[in-house]
């Protein structure tokens, strides 16, 4: 259901200019980050992302492979697309009942025997 709005002809003028205005204006570009982002910035994301580490996992995983990254003149570089999407993937459900429900089966064999 559509609201009723009641305004005087002075408010109803003054809306619709600055709707025009707005519309007519050029637009300014949006700002976007840089997907490219140091070591700091990348854990940084992460912990605003709910993925929170330290830099001395950073380190680990990038030494070993398991994480996206880059080298630029010595430095580490990661994109934020890919390690966000790197840590989805390395999220785990706070519970599975799969594991539990194995786990007692397992025991139970154990003892009927």
């Amino acid at each position: 259901m559509n609201k009723i709005i009641v305004t005087t002809p002075e408010e109803l003028r003054l809306i619709v200019k600055e709707a025009v205005i707005e519309l007519t204006s050029p637009r300014e570009e949006k700002k976007t980050e840089a997907d490219t982002v140091n070591l700091e910035t990348a854990l940084q994301v992460l912990t605003e992302n709910g993925y929170p580490t330290s830099k001395g996992k950073m380190y680990k995983l990038t030494s070993e492979g398991k994480i996206p990254h880059k080298m630029y003149n010595n430095k580490l570089v990661f994109s934020r697309k890919e390690i966000l999407e790197w840590a989805e993937s390395q999220a785990k459900p706070k519970y599975d009942a799969t594991e539990t429900i194995r786990v007692v089966a397992q025991s139970a064999r154990r003892k009927i025997r």
